[in-house]
């Protein structure tokens, strides 16, 4: 069997805008949009990275300090 050397030319496009309407319109509409997402992934990334850890509007009450007891254990079986 014989394979044949010719190609077949690659299939034409369905849908091509020839006037750019359609990237025009994504560029516009793109470009803020990545802005706002730029701005909110900062800020978010800032959150992350600096600031005070403990919420203080919570009002959570301070942990006890703890104090080893003073002298051996006794067992608490009789």
């Amino acid at each position: 069997m014989a394979e044949s050397r010719h190609q077949e030319p690659a299939p034409a496009p369905v849908f091509v805008d020839q006037s750019g309407l359609r990237s025009r319109l994504l560029r516009r509409f793109g470009w803020p949009v990545s802005v706002v997402g730029a701005i909110l992934a900062a800020a978010m990334g800032s959150s992350l990275i600096g600031g005070q850890s403990d919420a203080p509007a919570m009002g959570i009450p301070p942990k006890p300090s703890y104090l080893p007891a003073k002298g051996p254990l006794s067992p608490s079986w009789p």
